[in-house]
């Protein structure tokens, strides 16, 4: 979404703060990817290979899981359960890098109003919006990227700023993974400060 909002260059939208940047590499990154550029290639497919079978659920069958999430607190607990122990940064074991009480609300967050299938439904609907195409030219606003360790995808700096047309700021943090804001946070608001403080 952010990325979209930033392409269509929203009205009051003044620069992007992103911790995972959706992209595919080009044949040219991955013939001439350093060590650690080739190791984040690796996870990248290993991410494709062994935990995104959620993510091509909801985009081609989300009512397909969307009963059970509805139906079932045990059902909703335990898919968003498989979620943190494959994209935290956590070995597997999420309640070490987050605290169970703060695990038990976000499932909390989706149960109580309902809106498994929602959210859901909505890799269904992204997905359709991205096969009618997404533009490949630069991000045109400022915008800084953190990367955390535990991300399944991740890119280099020199990835980035082929992406970006105003790489503002760039930062690689000591450990945390896909939920950042709950397994590392003062990291993650550092690096969303240092962005904005440029665009002051």
């Amino acid at each position: 979404m952010t990325t979209a909002l930033a392409h269509m260059r929203t009205p009051g939208l003044a620069s992007i703060h992103l911790n995972m940047v959706m992209f595919q590499p080009t044949r040219e990154e991955i013939a001439d990817a350093t060590p650690d550029e080739q190791r984040m290639l690796e996870h990248a497919q290993r991410y494709d290979r062994e935990f995104s079978g959620y993510m091509k659920l909801q985009c081609s069958r989300p009512q397909s899981i969307a009963f059970a999430l509805a139906d079932s607190p045990v059902g909703m607990a335990s898919w968003i359960y498989a979620l943190f122990q494959d994209v935290s940064d956590s070995e597997g074991q999420p309640e070490r890098v987050i605290p169970l009480d703060h695990l038990i609300d976000d499932v909390m967050l989706y149960w109580l109003p309902n809106s498994g299938p929602s959210s859901a439904r909505f890799y269904w609907e992204a997905s359709q919006e991205m096969a009618q195409g997404m533009p490949h030219r630069p991000i045109p606003l400022p915008a800084g990227v953190s990367m955390f360790p535990g991300e399944q995808v991740r890119l280099s700096r020199r990835w980035a700023e082929t992406r970006f047309a105003d790489l503002r700021f760039f930062a690689e943090a000591d450990r945390g993974g896909h939920f950042a804001a709950m397994e590392n946070p003062q990291t993650l608001v550092q690096h969303i400060r240092s962005t904005f403080r440029t665009i002051r």
